[in-house]
């Protein structure tokens, strides 16, 4: 057991300021472990979470940037053979209907 003189002599540096910043420090250490156990591996998770969001969507978008390419030539195929059916490739355009003078007439 410790004499009176021993915690008389001890009591300022156990309730002073010293005490405040060990108390701190200790704290501190204390969130410090927390946050690296438990944050940082949910922080790392969601990051994770996200990035494969965005590479299901840069899948889908590759997709479907290879389903309207092959519409559109289709389409372009298709337009061609009706061209070639009609007369709509040769026809010529009235150089008078063009001019805009030609109204005033």
């Amino acid at each position: 057991m410790p004499s009176a003189s021993t915690v008389s002599a001890i009591a300022p540096y156990l309730s002073g300021p010293g005490a405040a910043v060990l108390a701190l420090l200790a704290v501190l250490v204390g969130l410090y472990s927390v946050a690296v156990r438990h944050f940082v591996p949910l922080v790392a998770a969601l990051g994770k979470r996200h990035l494969d969001q965005i590479d299901t969507l840069l899948c889908m978008q590759r997709e479907e940037s290879k389903v309207i390419t092959k519409t559109l030539s289709s389409i372009d195929r298709r337009l061609a053979r009706l061209e070639d059916l009609s007369d709509a490739a040769r026809l010529q355009v009235n150089p008078g209907a063009m001019r805009p003078d030609s109204l005033a007439g």
